[in-house]
């Protein structure tokens, strides 16, 4: 397959985008942090094989995401920049990878380049290219699994099924199962479809079968044979079956949840999308049932798991963005009705607006650029419609929702994100010398700031997601734990021996005495407490009613409060 220029072109623009700005953007609670973490474990212990979080061994996802953020902080240190750039990265490694499979499969460069926009410029998309999560690594393999399996079923080429197999095995390495799982289903169901036993034959290929093994195999083996059953029972078991068959999430877990994400993450390009849908079931052809079968298969698929997550779904931007490329092509052909551009226009217009709606409602951020953007948005993409440039049109949308998604990123998302992070009290709690405890909840980023350990105070009093879902979710944290009881006991007796201590060192008037110590029964005895009580205990904003009913309330005093939380300690 030939490398297009456009292909570099495509990347190197996107990587700019999504790169730049990142480091300005800090660690966020409860997911972004435990890759973050991991990956720096990884770093520090030398140990680039067996994930650990806490300093314990753990299974949530295989290697590959702290291989990429491991090799980012080699480059560029513990930053917040180096943990968020593999996700800038493989955004731009996916865009320009969609634009040289779509060329290739349809010889069309404006095709492409519209399949490429599309994808990279959809609400998701732009959101999830600066996140510290799997899920663009894994669109990206995703991209290579369905493009060249495509090729490989059409043109009946086994080595096109090979290079399948080895993008589904580095999806494997990076999510798990699933990423062989569910393409090789819709793969099958696209065979069926098209009523195709040679096209069964081919995904069964030994050769790429083969291949994936030899990918795969190196890792899943080490660690079978390093860790055994705990990492069966673990990754398999916990992470795999049980969030398929027992709802992580119990209060989203609804059956039209993704129906519901779909339009939403597609903005804004729902319209082109749906009409390319519709556009195209005239015409049935191949890759348009393929893309049918893609997309709606992973909507289905996912909503048929117990455990819903707004980026499940996210690879099914990939045959919805050539859908809504097919769309465009359409809408703007020669000779089709101008009006049917307000499919284009309409849903960019919405999200534009709703934007600049719900920046009156924030309290924070300088929005006076963002109304600009819109304004001359909507003023130059009227333009376009009203002297018929045509080709111009979806240009100018893309690019100014990406100018506009920026500026809300960094005006609004921003400080949002900064309260969903550990950042700005970190420093308070890195220079703190005594045990630190986290009330009710925890914050793997303040740990990963810190290099502290912090151990969680869970109450059975505070109501939690715990109580909906199965038991079977309970081995999924592996930090340092203990009760309220527990902790006050151990305030308590250490209380305890500070103050026996002192008595055995003191007379009536609380002055020093000499006690006889061993062979120089005069000496002095030090009356410094060996074991002093001094801890620290964060309680978040809203849980505050629920701490001052414990007993530990009464054990400390309030010291700052600070980004939602207040931070208590011992006198």
């Amino acid at each position: 397959m030939r490398l297009h220029r456009l292909t570099v072109i495509c990347f190197l623009i996107a990587l700019a985008m999504y790169a730049i700005g990142n480091g300005a953007l800090p660690v966020t609670d409860p997911v972004e942090s435990n890759y973050a973490l991991t990956a720096k474990e990884m770093v520090v212990t030398g140990d680039w094989l067996s994930p650990q979080i806490y300093h314990n061994y753990w299974y949530d996802k295989p290697i590959m995401i702290y291989w990429l953020i491991g090799l980012s902080y080699k480059l560029f240190g513990f930053t917040d920049f180096a943990a968020r750039f593999p996700a800038a990265l493989f955004g731009a490694l996916a865009i320009g990878l969609f634009y040289q499979v779509v060329r290739s499969i349809s010889g069309r460069r404006l095709l492409s380049l519209w399949s490429a926009m599309i994808l990279g410029s959809s609400l998701e998309f732009w959101l999830l290219a600066r996140g510290i999560v799997t899920d663009m690594v894994l669109l990206w393999a995703t991209i290579g699994t369905f493009a060249y399996a495509y090729r490989g079923l059409t043109e009946g080429k086994t080595r096109f099924m090979v290079w399948a197999y080895i993008f589904a095995g580095l999806g494997v390495l990076t999510k798990g199962p699933v990423a062989l799982v569910l393409p090789g289903i819709l793969l099958l169901v696209y065979a069926l479809v098209m009523r195709s036993w040679r096209m069964v034959r081919y995904i069964f290929a030994w050769q790429g079968i083969l291949a994936f093994i030899i990918v795969v195999l190196p890792w899943y083996g080490y660690m079978y044979l390093t860790h055994g059953q705990d990492f069966i029972n673990g990754f398999l078991g916990l992470h795999n079956v049980v969030r398929a068959t027992q709802s992580e999430h119990p209060d989203v877990n609804y059956w039209w949840y993704y129906l519901a994400m779909f339009p939403i993450a597609s903005l804004p390009w729902t319209g082109a999308i749906l009409y390319g849908m519709y556009y195209g079931w005239r015409l049935k052809q191949p890759f348009y049932i393929f893309s049918m079968v893609m997309g709606w298969g992973t909507l289905l698929f996912y909503s048929l798991m117990a455990t819903k997550y707004p980026t499940y779904t996210f690879i099914s931007l990939i045959p919805f963005s050539f859908l809504g490329a097919f769309g465009v092509v359409k809408l703007l052909r020669p000779g089709a009705p101008c009006k049917g551009w307000w499919r284009l226009m309409g849903p960019a217009f919405a999200l534009w607006l709703i934007l600049g709606i719900a920046s009156f409602f924030v309290p924070w951020g300088f929005w006076y650029l963002l109304y600009v953007f819109i304004v001359v948005g909507i003023i130059v993409t009227v333009l376009m419609y009203i002297n018929r440039k045509r080709y111009m049109l979806p240009v100018v949308i893309a690019f100014v929702t990406m100018a506009i998604a920026g500026l809300v990123i960094h005006e609004g998302v921003q400080p949002l994100i900064e309260q969903r992070s550990s950042e700005t009290y970190a420093p308070i709690v890195a220079n703190y010398e005594g045990d630190i405890y986290f009330y009710g909840n925890y914050s793997a980023s303040l740990v990963y700031y810190t290099d502290k350990e912090i151990t969680k105070i869970e109450d059975d009093a505070i109501s939690s997601i715990r109580e909906k879902r199965s038991a079977a979710w309970d081995g999924k944290n592996t930090m340092p734990t203990k009760t309220v009881a527990e902790v006050v006991k151990q305030f308590e007796v250490t209380q305890y021996n500070e103050e026996r201590i002192l008595r055995s060192v003191t007379n009536n008037q609380g002055r020093p005495t000499r006690l006889p110590m061993g062979d120089k029964p005069t000496a002095p005895m030090p009356i410094d407490n060996p074991v002093p009580l001094q801890a620290m205990i964060i309680v978040p904003e809203k849980l505050q009613p629920y701490f001052e009913a414990t007993l530990l309330f009464k054990m400390v005093e309030l010291k700052r409060s600070i980004n939602k939380v207040l931070i208590y300690e011992t006198p």
